[in-house]
């Protein structure tokens, strides 16, 4: 359940701070936003693949006394693309 509330979480922050972007920086139509929306979920699959990357590695997979896990946090990632991905279709 942990895992669907960071989703949730870093999803209603990706549209509410893209949104807040698209308004001031760029056009307020949601065309904008949901091409904006699909470039965030770009960014959190690149960190998704980041994390699934670099966190494997022979050190850090053997130090297991941190709290989080590569996967959990690879997995809210594409979560989060996978939502943000779907709410610009909305908008399309």
């Amino acid at each position: 359940m942990s895992l669907l509330k960071w989703a949730l979480f870093w999803t209603i922050a990706a549209v509410l701070s893209i949104g807040v972007l698209s308004y001031i920086w760029f056009d307020s139509g949601l065309a904008v936003w949901g091409s904006n929306l699909k470039f965030g979920a770009g960014l959190f699959f690149a960190v998704a693949l980041i994390v699934g990357g670099v966190l494997t590695t022979d050190k850090n997979y053997k130090a297991k006394t941190r709290s989080f896990y590569r996967e959990e946090w690879s997995f809210i990632c594409l979560l989060v693309t996978i939502s943000l991905f779907g709410i610009s279709l909305v908008f399309s």
